[in-house]
């Protein structure tokens, strides 16, 4: 049913942000073949004769109304011209209208068991084929808009440009075909621009959609969303679990976001997928004396355990301001993630997502396994002040890092922002090699010296850190102890490209202490 819109074409259908006004459609291309189809369609369901009795194609490019506006023009003048070249029996334009009718009715045959629909040849639809591209009128359908679509006033043909009114409200009777390349960010509006979903009576073999590739990749994974959800509320009916104690998980995608941030705040990390990530702690509780000594412990027990219980190597580059311990096991992470205390702002840097995540890679075993670690401490270069100095253990000192956090912050989250340069994320690796040390570049160079090891870093901040003199929004972090600040840097397992991460509602809040009242909504039934 899905037809491809070149890459190449969008731009002739969906101008940029700075060439809206002015831009005029091109009717060409997958656009110029939708438009036949869609009137060819039309003419097989006048002569099956079943079903609504309207018939509408969508074409949806741009939510912007100048856009909306920019194609009757150029589909009005399409319609016009292919009305002569019927009226005038062109040969050129009926064969190729054949062709594409038989090319579509031989991918979708009709009298298909599921769908048990009458094939209709072209020479039976041909004869009412102009009376159709007559009557098509086309329709803007916008907030601004005067001529809407109305299916009040009897059958309808039309083909409806518009934007949300199309995409996201307005029920298209008849729809058949689609024209479709608007972008969309988050999972619910993606589906609720899904105006072809439901059943077709008389037509179900008809309807097309024409999309670009990586629309046609979304939506496919919407589906797989939609298939994982109902197995997990499959388990309702076998584990004796409700949606109070069993939360259903949602599939993440790397482009498309599930809702509004706005509408995720009772939502919560089911699972993780860290591989080629850089993760890193940006709040901190700077007024808590407590949370910041037992993270500094935290810290000193990290390097005491890799060097006098694991044998880690130590590399010394004090001059430069850091250390790097060599060959930790992962148990000794593990224990680290357990003591340390992230913000509970910095939600990407959950203990427990971290640990279940190495946990998995361990025990799966083979390329990526991430059974040793390196573990960097990150400073500056030991200057001689001993008030500047930070000690983790004999000969492991460097001068504390400064960091200040945003103005607006403060109190129980103080953001500092950014704590790792990309530098610091392969501070392990040898980069010499590097013409530009970018995100993709270091991935690459862990895959190919380190695909096995991932690194911990640790930074001693100071806990004033005052804010630099030429930057208005920062302000002293100004904490009541010095601070630890952490990072984390993962291989990505090789032979694979990405890891899937799950989302799900958080539990924890839902009072589950009485029984909720549902007689009125009985009462409402039975009347």
């Amino acid at each position: 049913m899905i037809r491809p819109v070149p890459d190449e074409e969008v731009p002739l259908v969906r101008p940029g942000r700075d060439e809206i006004e002015g831009f005029v459609p091109e009717i060409s291309g997958a656009l110029r073949t939708a438009v036949l189809y869609f009137w060819l369609v039309t003419a097989a369901r006048r002569v099956r004769g079943t079903g609504v009795p309207h018939s509408t194609m969508l074409i949806h490019t741009s939510v912007s109304t100048v856009v909306h506006e920019s194609f009757e023009g150029p589909l009005e003048a399409f319609r016009k011209r292919t009305a002569g070249w019927l009226d005038a029996a062109d040969g050129e334009l009926l064969e190729e209208l054949r062709r594409l009718w038989e090319a579509e009715i031989a991918r979708v045959p009709g009298n298909e068991p599921d769908l048990g629909e009458t094939p209709v040849p072209f020479d039976a639809l041909l004869p009412l084929l102009a009376g159709v591209v007559d009557d098509c009128r086309i329709i803007l359908d916008n907030s601004k808009s005067v001529k809407r679509l109305d299916y009040e006033a009897g059958p309808v043909v039309a083909i409806a440009v518009g934007g949300n009114t199309l995409s996201r409200g307005l029920t298209l009777e008849g729809l058949a075909v689609s024209y479709f390349v608007r972008n969309a960010t988050t999972y619910d509006s993606l589906l609720q621009m899904g105006r072809w979903f439901g059943f077709r009576e008389g037509y179900a073999d008809l309807p097309r959609i024409w999309m670009t590739d990586g629309m046609r990749d979304w939506f496919r994974h919407i589906a797989t969303v939609e298939s994982e959800m109902r197995r997990d509320i499959d388990v309702y009916m076998v584990e004796d679990k409700t949606p109070r104690t069993f939360a259903v998980r949602m599939r993440t995608h790397p482009s498309l976001r599930i809702t509004a941030a706005g509408k995720m705040r009772d939502a919560v990390k089911a699972s993780a997928a860290y591989g080629g990530q850089r993760v890193q702690t940006r709040y901190f509780r700077t007024r808590d004396a407590e949370w910041l000594r037992a993270n500094r412990q935290a810290a000193h027990d990290l390097v005491d355990r890799s060097l006098r219980l694991a044998g880690a190597r130590h590399q010394d580059d004090g001059m430069q301001g850091r250390h790097i311990l060599r060959g930790v096991p992962y148990d000794i992470i593990l224990d680290f993630l357990d003591e340390y205390r992230f913000h509970g702002k910095s939600l990407e840097c959950d203990a427990g997502l971290l640990r279940s995540y190495v946990e998995r890679r361990v025990r799966s075993g083979g390329g990526g396994s991430l059974k040793r670690w390196n573990v960097a401490i990150i400073g500056n270069p030991l200057s001689g002040d001993p008030e500047k100095r930070y000690e983790f253990g004999p000969g492991l000192a460097v001068d504390r890092v400064i960091r200040a956090k945003l103005g607006e912050s403060g109190g129980d989250a103080a953001d500092i922002k950014t704590l790792m340069s990309r530098r610091d994320a392969g501070v392990d690796l040898n980069l010499g090699a590097l013409t530009e040390i970018n995100e993709a570049a270091l991935k690459n160079a862990r895959r190919e010296q380190a695909p096995d090891t991932a690194l911990l870093t640790l930074y001693p901040i100071d806990a004033l850190s005052p804010s630099p003199t030429n930057r208005e929004r920062r302000a002293p972090l100004d904490a009541v102890d010095h601070v630890i600040g952490v990072g984390l840097v993962f291989p990505m397992p090789r032979g694979e490209d990405s890891e899937v991460e799950y989302y799900s509602a958080d539990l924890s809040r839902v009072q589950d202490d009485e029984e909720e009242d549902l007689s009125l909504l009985f009462e409402e039934d039975d009347s």
